[in-house]
């Protein structure tokens, strides 16, 4: 019921067959105005439309040629159509428009109102209009999920049985207090800690470098519908934000299927899975923010790894926190996936921070030191690399407020290129 004007060149027959009326233009001028089923029958004077031809096609010819007498023809197709009964038939609606007195209304009772939305219907709009385009582009699905399955699978491979080796009876030189020793337990929790730092990495990258080109990319369409005033910023960034979430959600279930167990994880899989999931819609929150910064998809590219690699050199992986200098601590602060790994680590070493605790519930700590050497040594390479069990809800509320700051900067960027499209 919505009236849909749209201009197109040399259409396919399925495509041609939806209009209900035409106009052909030659050099400005128009050649045919009417309805679509007596197209043919209109140029059938200068030339029978074959049997199962795209009429589109068969006028396109017609028009096309560049000879003298075809030119003269063409002339006479465009004086035959101000000739026609339909020119005619058009002139006189035109007429009667034209001719109802000042201030007499049109009935207008069967038009739909072309009021714009609120805000409420833009978005649900927005989200619905999101969602189809995802369904659509499954290629570009596919190859987001694959990519996370890919750098699960690397890292699963190489920090296969990582997790667990610290603490395995079968396995000579490591924490458990039958087999601890000093450097073989320091290997083991730095490959333990490695499998964590590794996993939010891959979580980081699935989520955030898809999304690096989405505002470049979709940027002529947003300021054409903007300047418009089909919706505001505010409703089409969030339409996004909803429909991107779910589909990191998948992601990060994927990498966790396929990680978890192999790699011996001990923390609860939900709970590593859901952590995973905020580091991926914060980190591609910085993504986006750059995005809407610039105006092509080549400098999104270019400047990303302003914002990833800086967040790998801090994650404590390459170099303990404790070891980087203090001119460069404050940058820490602006990397969601150290606050992610601190977040992951604190979940998958909870047993071992619970078990000192219980220990020193009953004995002194010096007797637990003893009973429990591996456990305290990994505690405090844990404390070096800033990871405080007690300080969980800081690294929650710092996820929080980067999430909100990086995705509020991102509208504001867009809302300023939004007022400037001409």
């Amino acid at each position: 019921g919505v009236p849909v004007l749209c201009t197109i060149h040399q259409p396919s027959s399925e495509i041609f067959a939806m209009f209900d009326d035409v106009v052909l233009l030659h050099e400005g001028e128009t050649v045919y105005h009417g309805p679509v089923d007596k197209l043919t029958g209109h140029f059938g004077r200068w030339a029978k439309c074959p049997a199962n031809f795209n009429p589109a096609d068969h006028v396109l010819f017609l028009l096309q040629r560049q000879e003298r007498e075809h030119r003269l023809r063409i002339q006479d197709m465009k004086s035959s159509w101000r000739d026609s009964e339909l020119y005619r038939s058009m002139r006189r609606r035109i007429d009667e428009r034209r001719q109802v007195p000042d201030g007499v209304a049109h009935d207008l009772s069967g038009v739909r109102s072309l009021r714009r939305p609120g805000r409420w219907s833009q978005l649900v709009l927005l989200v619905r209009r999101e969602f189809r385009a995802n369904l659509r582009n499954r290629g570009i699905l596919i190859a987001r999920f694959s990519m996370a399955f890919f750098l699960a699978a690397i890292y699963t491979w190489l920090y296969a049985g990582s997790a667990s080796n610290g603490d395995s009876t079968h396995v000579q030189k490591n924490c458990s207090p039958e087999h601890f020793d000093v450097s073989g337990c320091a290997s083991a929790f730095q490959a333990h800690f490695g499998t964590m730092c590794s996993l939010s990495m891959a979580s980081m990258m699935s989520a955030a470098s898809p999304v690096l080109h989405v505002f470049p990319s979709e940027r002529p369409v947003f300021l054409r519908e903007y300047a418009a005033r089909n919706y505001s910023v505010i409703p089409y960034f969030v339409s996004k934000t909803l429909v991107e979430m779910p589909i990191v959600m998948l992601s990060e279930l994927i990498s966790y299927l396929t990680a978890y167990w192999i790699t011996g994880l001990n923390g609860p899989f939900l709970q590593l899975m859901f952590i995973a999931w905020c580091l991926g819609v914060t980190s591609s929150s910085q993504t986006l923010m750059l995005g809407c910064g610039v105006a092509s998809v080549t400098k999104a590219m270019q400047l990303s790894p302003v914002v990833q690699v800086p967040q790998m050199l801090f994650s404590g992986l390459f170099l303990p926190v404790s070891k980087i200098p203090t001119s460069l601590q404050w940058v820490k602060y602006l990397c969601p996936l150290k606050y992610a790994i601190n977040l992951a680590t604190i979940t998958e070493f909870r047993y071992i921070h619970d078990r000192i605790e219980a220990c020193e519930l009953q004995l002194s700590q010096d007797a637990c030191r003893g009973k429990l050497p591996g456990d305290y040594l990994r505690m405090e390479l844990l404390g070096n690399q800033g990871v405080r069990f007690d300080e969980w809800l800081n690294d929650v509320i710092a996820l929080a407020v980067l999430f909100v700051a990086f995705r509020g900067l991102a509208v504001c960027l867009l809302w300023r290129k939004g007022q400037y499209v001409f």
